[in-house]
């Protein structure tokens, strides 16, 4: 299948690569189709919906914040029917403004995706994890 996006034009999507977020993700709950797009040589992945023209800036927490670490709820276990550690990914969505230095990373609001049952979910942590991490300050750029 083919669909046409504003930041990477038209591609091409594999049904196989498809992740199915069955709430959506918050704020775009009516969006539940996604896959991810990887460019070469870049720490930014990106979430795109093939239902919308909306994208989101992802990136591994464990980068950014290396102590970064909390439990995975027995509901979100249970949904995205997680049998290991080793066939989930863990995202955060990051924003990224005009000024450069600014970008931060949402640290409260993990998304984590199955990668074997192509299942994904964002959930919010309890810990006492930020809401706007700032990239470039905590990693010394």
């Amino acid at each position: 299948m083919k669909i046409s996006t504003i930041n990477f034009g038209e591609i091409n999507i594999k049904e196989e690569d498809i992740i199915t977020f069955e709430d959506g993700i918050p704020g775009f709950e009516n969006l539940t189709k996604f896959v991810i797009i990887k460019e070469e040589d870049m720490v930014f992945e990106w979430l795109q919906s093939i239902e919308e023209d909306v994208t989101l800036s992802l990136i591994n927490p464990f980068i950014v914040n290396p102590q970064y670490d909390f439990k995975i709820n027995e509901n979100t276990v249970k949904k995205l029917n997680i049998q290991s550690h080793e066939d989930i990914s863990i995202y955060t969505v990051v924003t990224i403004p005009e000024d450069i230095k600014q970008i931060r990373t949402n640290l409260q609001a993990p998304i984590i995706i199955n990668n074997k049952e192509r299942k994904g979910r964002q959930i919010i942590l309890d810990d006492n994890y930020p809401l706007r991490y700032n990239i470039f300050q905590k990693v010394g750029a």
